[in-house]
């Protein structure tokens, strides 16, 4: 029993140790890709939560990475701060998908304004997730904080859906609706699998 935990907190440590390199790596912005795709963004990009298989951090984990995300997005800040660019720079904290979490920066038309077309506003209301996230060590009461519908999203053209596959994604739950998609008719099939928190710092 002692050797299995002995393995168990070396392979956390790992991971730990991976969180670090990977806050490093991401810390400084590519203003130039920035530039010149008007967007930037920083994914949880760490072994083994964001796989092809997606798993969900433990609370105390994702703890550690909201840290950096955070301290990422004050990075990239005073970065940008310098530019003469107006730019929109979001939090996004899903749950209970954690590791979908993002730092995410768009090019505006003019100081002030926002984009908020990456997800569809929530029509419920809950109060944000302060004590399951915590204050120590970042204050995520500096930011505004708005809740959005994480969802899944699937294709009828597209992905080349056979009836069949439609039939069972109905069947689990998702709604089918008729929009436009690169200027063609399509048909969109969607289903919420849980919230996003997209904040702003508002200090």
């Amino acid at each position: 029993m002692l050797r299995c935990n002995k393995k168990k907190i070396r392979g956390w440590k790992r991971r730990i140790k991976e969180l670090d390199h990977w806050f490093e790596y991401y810390r400084n912005v590519d203003i130039e890709s920035f530039l010149y795709r008007g967007e930037a963004y920083v994914k949880i990009q760490i072994d083994p939560w964001n796989r092809m298989h997606e798993r969900t951090p433990p609370a105390w984990y994702f703890k550690l990475i909201l840290a950096r995300l955070i301290k990422i997005h004050h990075e990239w800040k005073d970065m940008f701060e310098k530019l003469s660019v107006p730019y929109d720079l979001q939090v996004w904290l899903n749950n209970p998908h954690t590791q979908r979490s993002q730092v995410v920066c768009a090019r505006v038309d003019h100081p002030g304004k926002t984009r908020s077309n990456y997800y569809r506003k929530s029509n419920e209301e809950k109060d944000f997730l302060y004590e399951k996230w915590g204050k120590s060590p970042y204050n995520l009461s500096d930011f505004d904080w708005e809740l959005y519908d994480d969802e899944l999203f699937v294709f009828k053209n597209l992905d080349q859906l056979q009836e069949h596959e439609i039939k069972n994604l109905l069947r689990n739950g998702f709604s089918e609706q008729r929009i436009v998609l690169n200027e063609k008719e399509e048909v969109q099939f969607s289903k919420k699998v849980g919230d996003v928190w997209i904040g702003r710092f508002s200090k």
